[in-house]
């Protein structure tokens, strides 16, 4: 993959999919070039992606499925080259971020027969493997506007 600027001239294929755990996951990524390191981050902060040193910081006190979820989402950003310090743009970019990583995990046909398994939405998400904020994510991203 080439990156000149902001502009990507090719989107590096993730070695994940939507049923595999972190710790598979966190194999999976091993020949990227990107670093994926945990750390006690500030409050509030789940992870973040350094563009200018390819790494990845998730915090460590997250659960597994926390873990997962951010993980794939800061991969997502690296996938894509975000970089930007303008509102607006990062605005669009946690938006297409957070649509993608849902669309990632998220199984719809699994989540059809929860729905009928399940009332709440948090009984839903962990049987899905997914926070609760992912699966809300999916239902916007697939609801008409």
């Amino acid at each position: 993959m080439e990156r000149l600027g902001r502009i990507t001239t090719s989107l590096p294929d993730l070695p994940i999919s939507g049923d595999m755990t972190y710790g598979a996951m966190r194999r999976a990524i091993i020949g990227l070039p990107v670093t994926v390191s945990s750390a006690i981050l500030p409050d509030g902060l789940w992870g973040c992606y350094d563009n200018e040193n390819n790494v990845i910081l998730i915090d460590r006190r997250l659960t597994y499925t926390a873990k997962r979820c951010t993980l794939v989402h800061e991969l997502l950003h690296w996938r894509h080259g975000d970089t930007s310090c303008d509102r607006v743009a990062q605005s669009r970019e946690e938006h297409r971020t957070r649509r993608e990583t849902a669309l990632t995990l998220v199984n719809p046909t699994e989540l059809a027969l929860l729905e009928r398994m399940y009332e709440y939405e948090s009984q839903i998400a962990d049987e899905l493997n997914v926070t609760t904020q992912v699966l809300e994510d999916y239902r916007r991203t697939i609801t008409p506007a």
